[in-house]
């Protein structure tokens, strides 16, 4: 549903972060605010642009501490407290550093001490010179004259507190005219889920593919949901959200929740999360660098047919020596060849295939859909290089012969259980 008013939105560029939640949320709802950073541009001046909110149906203004010290902010709300019907059209969202239990005194204080202090300055200047310090002590005196009056007025009407919208935005909704539906529940889709207990903890981890351009008071209310349902089985419960399938790959989360329950003992709850909201007792972290290191992971992914192409050109050259390793272990244990010719072998070919491993782990990031694929191409190296490592000159006497030879079969096995899930991931995704 489309609001079809004019609606201008009043802040402290101090509380941009909120009017930034707002304008998106709004957005979102089919709502266009007009607002300084987007239209000014299109005014003749900045001046007429703030004298145009007369012509605004409604006002949306967040009040804090800033915004009752900015003078552009108060001369917005001048200007708009010169229709008659004001009151009516002003939709106050208030935060916690306004303080009305003295009525505005302290504001009115505040604008008479920067009143004097502008005609002090003044009055050591030629009247001619500082034309606009005069507009400027006029607008201020203006402020002063209306301050109590505007304060007075926001404390009797029935305003919104800032906090709230981190919960819903359905009394904002209502006043503007949006239909409000208590019913609607954003998608969501759970991708993964893992138990990662630990001692006599129970906790959970689940990744969640959700579009980031929610409201967050919605993303909110879904992670209150998710966890909730999960509070029952679990000590701890991690909760990550991500844009794309991509995002989980490259663990670029935009958002993620983390929820402790209050009986865990201290000696088994996990260091937390560095939290930057919170909704109940669930901490919460926006991911502030989500579109930088989005942009980095793009220009470092590659597509499915670079990432198997890639990855097939390696293989093609660790497989046989791999292979071959493994067969002269087992005509070494048989004693088809002896120790000292294996061991040539394995001299050998040390370097190579440390470099091959070294070179298995610069690829571009893969896409979502080869992930498990490249988790098993990067065991399938790391297998490889162990067998080699456990043999080379270096190395070889930090482990007993004996030892070196339980490590070598459990290493072959290995190789050939994670060389055949690899196939068979390969079979998958092409």
């Amino acid at each position: 549903m489309t609001v079809e008013k004019q609606i201008f939105l009043s802040y402290s560029h101090k509380n941009s972060d909120v009017a930034n939640e707002i304008d998106n949320t709004l957005y979102l709802r089919g709502v266009r605010l007009t607002r300084d950073i987007r239209d000014v541009r299109c005014s003749y001046s900045f001046k007429e642009f703030m004298e145009n909110i007369r012509n605004h149906d409604l006002v949306l203004m967040l009040i804090s501490d800033q915004y009752l010290k900015s003078q552009a902010c108060m001369f917005e709300v001048l200007e708009f407290m010169k229709k008659s019907d004001y009151k009516q059209r002003i939709i106050p969202i208030v935060n916690d550093d306004v303080n009305f239990e003295l009525k505005g005194i302290a504001y009115l204080e505040y604008w008479k001490e920067k009143r004097e202090s502008l005609e002090e300055n003044i009055k050591k200047h030629d009247v001619e010179k500082i034309k606009p310090l005069e507009e400027d002590r006029k607008k201020i005196e203006r402020i002063e004259n209306n301050i109590i009056d505007f304060i007075a007025t926001i404390r009797d009407l029935k305003y919104i507190q800032f906090e709230k919208l981190g919960i819903s935005y359905n009394e904002i909704y209502e006043r503007i005219g949006l239909e409000v539906n208590e019913s609607t529940r954003i998608d969501y889709d759970t991708i993964t889920e893992e138990d990662v207990s630990f001692g006599l903890a129970k906790r959970y981890s689940t990744n969640i593919l959700i579009n980031k351009d929610y409201p967050k008071c919605e993303i909110k209310n879904a992670l209150r949901e998710i966890i909730f349902s999960l509070k029952a089985d679990n000590d701890v419960i991690w909760v990550f959200f991500y844009n794309k399938l991509d995002d989980i790959s490259n663990v670029n989360w935009f958002c993620r929740g983390y929820w402790v329950s209050p009986n865990l003992d201290q000696k088994w709850r996990p260091i937390g999360i560095k939290s930057n909201d919170q909704i109940e007792d669930i901490e919460i972290e926006w991911n502030d660098e989500y579109e930088n290191l989005r942009e980095i992971c793009k220009s470092h992914s590659g597509t499915k047919n670079e990432v198997i192409n890639w990855s097939n050109a390696l293989l093609e050259k660790i497989i046989p020596i791999a292979k071959t390793a493994i067969e002269k272990f087992n005509q070494f244990q048989s004693s088809e060849i002896d120790e000292k010719e294996f061991l040539e072998y394995m001299h050998k070919n040390r370097q190579i295939v440390g470099e091959l491993y070294l070179e298995s782990g610069n690829g571009k990031y893969p896409p979502y859909e080869c992930d498990e694929y490249i988790q098993h191409f990067h065991s399938l190296f790391a297998i490889a290089d162990n067998m080699f490592l456990i043999h080379s000159k270096e190395h070889m006497n930090n482990w007993p012969k004996k030892n070196r030879i339980i490590l070598m079969k459990q290493q072959k096995d290995h190789f050939y259980k994670i060389l055949d899930d690899l196939i068979y991931e390969k079979k998958k995704i092409n």
